[in-house]
């Protein structure tokens, strides 16, 4: 592991500075032998050999290029492997590149391509059609949640079965009840939904909580707590993407409205026919709220009921009453406390209005 100290210089495989003696042996020889393999003059015979010994030389010093990876300025938590990043944040919003992905399309590509399939599918949900039962809509939609499976993939990192963590940093205020018992620090860890069924709805979930500013919990209803967002997603989701296999239980998190979002919510009772399919309106008896994830820290340790404490009921216009979300982290799996690292986390100053 790099000390703090020297996390900034980046070790050379060509003249070995930044590394062991062993590692610079191993550079020196590599060097050597694709010296030799460039003035070592080709015949019929051995085109093959000198193209096998310039690979193996080029694949030796891409290793050497990675795995280096970083302390997190403040932090101490070992970035993704894979990555070469410099080793001081230069603030609290930098981004920790995620493990390298074998994707053949590059992020802004991949981004491109998801925004272009977004607009199309916007267009169709104007129209007023069932987008669950037309066959049109249905070829869209699956084209961009295919391509926002591969945008995830890109920007966060690739981790197959495992699910992408955001965690809340709030704050509560001197209204709440026990706030002389308890203070005013408070955290909810939720955990993203599988991107295989949604991966739209956690898509911009991420990106919320990656561009967070401000918000806080304003609602206080007898089925959810709802939470104002202000980060750089202001849009609405394209279409009402829902999962019968991750229904509207206690304890999720789902965006408010039709169409849904940015605001979101944490169920505190199952509101499966609240929110679920058919619900809110009778028009589609198949659309249902957009659902992001679930909590996983916060229920169980009283931070949900303490929230649903706030001083009035439904929407609260004291913000004095609120409970304030001051920042929001982005984890993913790696090696860390509880097999997470941070990827990003927004800023400690909470902007104007």
């Amino acid at each position: 592991k790099w000390d703090t100290k020297q996390t900034s210089k980046v070790p050379n495989p060509i003249d070995g500075s930044g590394l062991s003696s062993s590692s610079s042996l191993v550079a020196l020889s590599t060097a050597f032998f694709v010296v030799v393999s460039l003035l070592q003059p080709p015949s019929t015979n051995n085109n093959g050999a000198i193209n096998n010994v310039q690979k193996s030389a080029a694949k030796t010093l891409a290793k050497m290029k990675q795995g280096t990876g970083k302390l997190r300025a403040g932090g101490h938590m070992k970035v993704a492997p894979g990555a070469l990043v410099e080793a001081e944040a230069k603030n609290n919003n930098e981004l920790v590149p995620p493990p390298p992905s074998q994707i053949g399309v590059s992020e802004k590509e991949a981004a491109t391509i998801r925004a272009d399939l977004e607009k199309q599918v916007r267009a169709i949900k104007k129209t007023g059609v069932i987008m669950e039962t037309d066959e049109k809509s249905l070829e869209m939609t699956a084209k961009l949640q295919d391509a926002t499976r591969t945008l995830i993939k890109l920007r966060y990192g690739d981790f197959g079965e495992k699910n992408i963590r955001v965690r809340f940093d709030l704050e509560f205020q001197p209204t709440i009840p026990d706030f002389a018992e308890k203070g005013k620090e408070g955290t909810l860890l939720i955990e993203m939904a599988p991107i295989r069924l949604i991966p739209c709805s956690v898509y911009n979930f991420l990106e919320i909580a990656r561009s967070w500013k401000k918000g806080a919990f304003h609602r206080n209803a007898g089925h959810v707590l709802q939470a104002i967002s202000r980060s750089d997603i202001t849009d609405r989701m394209p279409f009402q993407e829902y999962s019968k296999e991750y229904p509207h239980k206690k304890g999720t998190l789902g965006y408010a409205g039709r169409p849904s979002g940015p605001e979101f919510y944490v169920s505190i009772q199952n509101n499966v026919q609240a929110h679920g399919p058919g619900s809110q309106q009778k028009h589609n008896p198949y659309e249902a709220d957009c659902i992001i994830g679930t909590v996983i820290q916060g229920m169980e340790d009283g931070t949900v009921d303490r929230i649903h404490t706030m001083p009035g009921k439904e929407f609260l216009g004291d913000k004095k009453k609120w409970v304030l979300i001051r920042r929001m982290h982005i984890l993913i799996p790696g090696d860390g406390p509880d097999g997470y690292i941070e990827f990003s986390k927004s800023p400690m100053v909470i902007p104007d209005e």
